[in-house]
């Protein structure tokens, strides 16, 4: 007898947020009947639809004679057949995806109408394979360069890499992916682990910048606890903390963080600033150690009117007056690069200066 709990998982109605519902019982009814264990309010689905059930250990689904049938990963069943975590699911038009949690997880919630179309897909598929991701921890990093004025390494920002096959490697797509899943902490505590445990065996006396999801701040003691577990696993890097700059709106969490930081020797950083909302009032009541400008400022500056470069050079006299050290994002010319140097900017990143690499260049 399997020892997991299993859930389905899956939008309801106009929400974008997921509803899970525990299959407590097997056998377990779907349908639109109200004695069924799950009510679907579908005028596509049957009284009595489907149901699931465990034979030997195994989840299986059976179709109970359905209009608009059942579906397993988009495929018509015909017979009762097995399911496995992250299969999807539908009853007729409604998409639900298939949810294992084992005991010991602590990160893993009258008349029928023929349907006339094809199948939702609101669900992303791969929900299996990044479940597997995050199993065997398939990740990797890469590093990009972070320049002095000299244009020597000063330091390196490490980005999340996939590793997983038929997954994508950008951590663009995994994180929406992760979204879907509700699982994007969990993605980047492990982007954040396995990129340093790269970096300390690459480098271990390096400089990293890392950055956290948003999510992380809703729940600071685990995020806490995550960097103080990193610091004691990699005592000799030399880590700064980014956060977005949208992120810093609660001066009094953001003064914890900051503190607890400070006193683990991890540095902190404002990442992306002007990309929005310049926040020179949190600025001021919890100053970070670096603030790193957003790509917006920094494109083009070498041609950009008259009035940008004001705001950018009054940004770097208020930074600098306050002893925060500024960093420019996404600079790929020489040309832009002159003008911010002109304009006393400290730090530089960006591909005039090196793509990100899963390698790290150490200057000599």
């Amino acid at each position: 007898m399997s020892r997991s709990s299993w859930y389905l998982e899956g939008y309801v109605g106009a929400s974008k947020r997921l509803r899970r519902v525990h299959l407590y019982q097997f056998p377990y009814q779907v349908g639109r009947h109200q004695e069924c264990e799950l009510t679907l309010d579908s005028t596509e689905v049957s009284r009595r639809h489907a149901e699931l059930d465990m034979v030997d250990g195994q989840l299986v689904l059976r179709d109970l004679g359905s209009t608009n049938g059942s579906f397993i990963n988009h495929q018509r069943i015909d017979k009762e057949q097995a399911l496995f975590a992250g299969d999807v699911v539908h009853f007729a038009d409604q998409e639900y995806r298939l949810i294992e949690q084992q005991p010991d997880d602590e990160h893993l919630f009258d008349r029928t109408n023929v349907r006339v179309g094809s199948l939702p897909e609101n669900l992303p598929r791969g929900a299996r394979e990044f479940q597997m991701l995050l199993l065997k921890g398939s990740v990797s990093a890469a590093f990009q360069p972070i320049v002095d004025m000299d244009g020597k390494t000063f330091a390196h920002e490490m980005l999340g890499r996939g590793a997983m096959e038929d997954l994508p490697n950008a951590p663009w797509p995994l994180f929406q992916l992760a979204e879907s899943l509700e699982m994007e902490v969990h993605l980047s505590e492990l982007f954040r682990q396995k990129g340093l445990e790269i970096a300390y065996n690459l480098h271990p006396h390096g400089r990293y910048f890392f950055n956290i999801h948003p999510r992380e701040l809703n729940d600071p003691e685990r995020l806490l606890r995550c960097v103080e577990r990193i610091r004691t696993n990699f005592p000799q890097l030399q880590l700064v903390f980014e956060m977005h700059e949208a992120a810093v709106t609660n001066p009094a969490l953001i003064r914890r963080i900051r503190d607890d930081l400070q006193a683990m020797k991890v540095g902190l950083a404002y990442d992306d600033f002007g990309a929005g909302q310049a926040r020179l009032l949190e600025l001021t009541e919890v100053p970070p150690d670096f603030v790193k400008f957003d790509i917006a400022l920094v494109r083009d500056i070498d041609s950009a009117p008259e009035a940008k470069r004001q705001m950018l050079e009054m940004f770097q006299t208020f930074l600098v007056d306050m002893g925060i050290a500024t960093l420019a994002e996404g600079v790929e010319t020489a040309a832009e690069f002159h003008v911010l140097r002109d304009l006393g900017v400290q730090y530089y990143q960006g591909y005039y200066f090196g793509k990100p690499s899963p390698h790290i260049s150490i200057d000599t």
